[in-house]
């Protein structure tokens, strides 16, 4: 239901053209038509649009030139010419080349390529394999503790180690102070 209201005119003017073309359902422009008789706004907006497309049918339409339509023709055909094929997708470049391969009868080659590559792949597989000749787990945990014990004297000493190290920052310290270079031993 439209009314008479702000927001139905605006439906109504959005739907003239259409209703003067009698491109509107039944039941819609029933609406349209019903609005109209009710509205002064819409009915001059109507017969706006009637007039301004009255006069635009009036209007006579010019005749190309003699020859025209031949030179469209010719002109259309010779841009189309001009246009470049479109580049088939690689799925179909595939295809065709291998419709072509099976038409010159290739497929001796075609298998044996097909066989080689299988091999090379399946090579390539097969040594990123990891090595089956690995030490048991607990045999590398020994190592590791037997690597440990033998740096035991070092790690006991490693406060003492410290130490010497803050010792020898000091006497660079000192030399540094006395603008003399210091001894790196």
């Amino acid at each position: 239901m439209l009314g008479g209201s702000v927001s139905g005119c605006e439906v109504v003017r959005q739907r003239l053209i259409a209703h003067h073309e009698g491109e509107l359902a039944t039941e819609e422009r029933l609406q349209v038509e019903a609005h109209l008789a009710t509205c002064e706004d819409c009915t001059r907006e109507a017969g706006l649009i009637r007039d301004a497309l009255g006069r635009v049918l009036a209007l006579p339409v010019p005749e190309p030139p003699a020859g025209f339509w031949e030179d469209f023709g010719a002109t259309v055909r010779r841009r189309i010419a001009a246009e470049h094929p479109p580049r088939p997708a690689p799925w179909a470049r595939v295809a065709a080349w291998l419709s072509q391969a099976l038409r010159q009868r290739r497929i001796p080659a075609l298998a044996a390529a097909t066989a080689l590559g299988l091999l090379l792949v399946i090579g390539l597989v097969r040594t990123h394999r990891a090595p089956r000749d690995l030490p048991p787990v607990e045999a590398l945990m020994i190592s590791e503790d037997l690597a440990i014990g033998q740096n035991l004297e070092v790690l006991e000493n490693l406060d003492v180690l410290e130490d010497v190290e803050v010792l020898e920052r000091l006497d660079l310290l000192r030399h540094l102070d006395r603008g003399r270079r210091p001894r790196l031993s």
